[in-house]
Protein backbone atom coordinates (compact mmCIF):
# COMPACT_ATOMS: atom_id res chain seq x y z
CA UNK A 1 0.00 0.00 0.00
CA UNK A 2 1.35 3.37 -0.89
CA UNK A 3 0.39 7.01 -0.83
CA UNK A 4 -1.53 6.85 2.42
CA UNK A 5 -3.59 3.73 1.75
CA UNK A 6 -2.24 1.87 4.78
CA UNK A 7 -2.77 4.90 7.01
CA UNK A 8 -6.32 5.47 5.74
CA UNK A 9 -7.13 1.78 6.22
CA UNK A 10 -5.83 1.81 9.80
CA UNK A 11 -7.68 5.00 10.67
CA UNK A 12 -10.88 3.54 9.27
CA UNK A 13 -10.44 0.40 11.41
CA UNK A 14 -9.59 2.29 14.61
CA UNK A 15 -13.13 2.31 16.10
CA UNK A 16 -13.59 -1.41 15.46
CA UNK A 17 -10.15 -2.46 16.67
CA UNK A 18 -10.33 -0.39 19.86
CA UNK A 19 -13.89 -1.32 20.86
CA UNK A 20 -14.89 -4.62 19.26
CA UNK A 21 -11.47 -6.16 18.62
CA UNK A 22 -9.64 -7.79 15.75
CA UNK A 23 -10.39 -11.10 14.02
CA UNK A 24 -9.21 -12.88 17.19
CA UNK A 25 -11.55 -10.79 19.37
CA UNK A 26 -8.54 -9.01 20.89
CA UNK A 27 -9.24 -5.38 21.70
CA UNK A 28 -6.40 -3.06 20.75
CA UNK A 29 -5.78 -0.36 23.34
CA UNK A 30 -5.62 3.26 22.17
CA UNK A 31 -1.93 3.35 23.12
CA UNK A 32 -1.15 0.19 21.14
CA UNK A 33 -3.13 1.51 18.17
CA UNK A 34 -1.10 4.74 18.25
CA UNK A 35 2.13 2.70 18.14
CA UNK A 36 0.82 0.68 15.19
CA UNK A 37 -0.23 3.86 13.39
CA UNK A 38 3.15 5.50 14.07
CA UNK A 39 5.05 2.47 12.75
CA UNK A 40 2.91 2.35 9.62
CA UNK A 41 3.54 6.06 9.08
CA UNK A 42 7.32 5.58 9.35
CA UNK A 43 7.21 2.75 6.81
CA UNK A 44 5.15 4.82 4.40
CA UNK A 45 7.41 7.86 4.75
CA UNK A 46 10.54 5.73 4.24
CA UNK A 47 9.14 4.05 1.13
CA UNK A 48 8.06 7.35 -0.36
CA UNK A 49 11.56 8.78 0.31
CA UNK A 50 13.07 5.81 -1.53
CA UNK A 51 10.74 6.29 -4.49
CA UNK A 52 11.54 9.99 -4.52
CA UNK A 53 15.29 9.33 -4.67
CA UNK A 54 14.84 6.79 -7.45
CA UNK A 55 13.07 9.41 -9.59
CA UNK A 56 16.49 10.84 -10.48
CA UNK A 57 17.81 7.47 -11.65
CA UNK A 58 18.95 4.03 -10.46
CA UNK A 59 20.64 3.78 -7.06
CA UNK A 60 22.39 1.12 -4.97
CA UNK A 61 21.39 0.39 -1.40
CA UNK A 62 24.50 2.26 -0.22
CA UNK A 63 23.55 5.33 -2.28
CA UNK A 64 19.98 5.20 -0.94
CA UNK A 65 21.37 4.97 2.59
CA UNK A 66 23.56 8.03 2.00
CA UNK A 67 20.62 9.99 0.56
CA UNK A 68 17.89 8.97 3.01
CA UNK A 69 19.61 7.83 6.20
CA UNK A 70 17.38 4.75 6.24
CA UNK A 71 19.33 1.82 7.70
CA UNK A 72 20.49 -0.69 5.09
CA UNK A 73 18.55 -3.68 6.53
CA UNK A 74 15.39 -1.56 6.43
CA UNK A 75 16.18 -0.44 2.87
CA UNK A 76 16.39 -4.08 1.80
CA UNK A 77 12.99 -4.83 3.37
CA UNK A 78 11.44 -1.77 1.75
CA UNK A 79 12.91 -2.60 -1.67
CA UNK A 80 11.60 -6.17 -1.44
CA UNK A 81 8.10 -4.83 -0.73
CA UNK A 82 8.34 -2.16 -3.44
CA UNK A 83 9.46 -4.80 -5.96
CA UNK A 84 6.57 -7.06 -4.91
CA UNK A 85 4.11 -4.23 -5.62
CA UNK A 86 5.75 -3.44 -8.96
CA UNK A 87 6.99 0.00 -7.91
CA UNK A 88 10.72 -0.80 -8.15
CA UNK A 89 12.82 -3.14 -10.27
CA UNK A 90 16.46 -4.11 -10.75
CA UNK A 91 18.46 -1.91 -13.11
CA UNK A 92 21.69 -3.89 -13.37
CA UNK A 93 24.77 -3.59 -11.18
CA UNK A 94 27.26 -0.99 -10.04
CA UNK A 95 30.30 -3.16 -9.41
CA UNK A 96 29.04 -5.83 -7.03
CA UNK A 97 26.03 -3.82 -5.86
CA UNK A 98 22.60 -4.22 -7.44
CA UNK A 99 20.99 -1.07 -8.78
CA UNK A 100 17.32 -0.34 -8.21
CA UNK A 101 15.12 1.88 -10.35
CA UNK A 102 11.52 2.99 -10.51
CA UNK A 103 9.42 0.53 -12.45
CA UNK A 104 7.99 2.70 -15.22
CA UNK A 105 4.87 1.21 -16.83
CA UNK A 106 5.26 0.65 -20.59
CA UNK A 107 2.75 3.39 -21.45
CA UNK A 108 4.89 5.96 -19.59
CA UNK A 109 8.30 4.98 -21.02
CA UNK A 110 10.04 7.65 -23.05
CA UNK A 111 11.11 6.65 -26.57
Amino acid sequence: MMEGERIRWLLGKRPTLTTKGNVFDEIVTETRFDVILYNASVVEIDRNMILGELESGPKTIHQLYELTGILKPDLVKHLIALRKWGKVDYAGRDGRSPLYRLNVPVAEEVE
